[in-house]
């Protein structure tokens, strides 16, 4: 996949979140639709069902007392992007799939895809879960998450059902798996692609983007960010 197919819209949190739901409401039903994001700062976001609280103290406790935490639509918790790779997929979800089916495809394929490039990482096991809850996602790995060679997790992600559609958020931490940017981006789509079976659209049309900036509204109001 050429790099040019692979660069993002330049957003902030909002912005992303937006057009996500956008790409969920509105791509066909059959397709699988990969985005990677591009910031236009540092940013902070927090699964659906986080109170928003944490999040803010969460900012807080980072120095990042600007930063307004955005609430996904997905799951998960609290996800600081500050040089992550940030993605999305939208894909056809079948009614008898099991959330952690998804999981387990979309981690498994890209794992494939980083050991052919030569970093090497494993899928967390359920025998290794650590006792206790944390609202950070990346303070600990979750079942089917993907760590490095040294127990750190390196990629989890949050999804979202609507009707026969799935939308996986997914962040991919580079740092200490030697490898680039572009490398990893390029992973992702074929991890994927192997994976699932189907082709990565990268394009985005017109009427998506438009939804999206529609949708941005919600995703800046008090009503939906401190809802809890």
């Amino acid at each position: 996949m050429r790099r040019a197919e692979l660069t993002g819209l330049v957003l902030d949190a909002a912005g992303h979140m937006a057009l996500d739901e956008a790409l969920l409401l509105g791509s066909p039903a059959d397709a699988l639709v990969l985005r990677f994001y591009r910031w236009s700062g540092p940013a902070c976001t927090f699964g659906y069902s986080q109170p928003s609280l944490a999040a803010r103290r969460a900012c807080d406790a980072r120095g990042w007392k600007d930063v307004s935490p955005v609430r996904r639509a997905t799951g998960g918790g609290i996800v600081f992007h500050d040089g992550d790779i940030t993605f999305s997929v939208v894909l056809p979800w079948d009614r008898l799939c099991a959330p952690e089916a998804i999981y387990q495809k979309i981690h498994r394929g890209i794992r494939a895809a980083l050991k052919s490039s030569g970093v090497m990482t494993s899928l967390w096991s359920t025998q290794n879960r650590p006792v206790g809850l944390s609202a950070s996602c990346f303070a600990r790995a979750e079942p089917m998450d993907l760590v490095g060679e040294d127990g750190r997790k390196v990629l989890g992600g949050a999804l979202r059902k609507k009707a026969l559609k799935g939308l996986y958020q997914g962040s991919l931490r580079p740092e200490g798996l030697g490898s680039s940017r572009e490398a990893l981006e390029i992973a992702v789509s074929q991890g994927l692609a192997h994976e699932l079976g189907l082709t990565p659209k990268t394009e985005l049309r017109r009427e998506w983007l438009e939804d999206g900036r529609r949708l941005e509204k919600r995703y800046r109001s008090p009503d939906w960010n401190e809802r809890r």
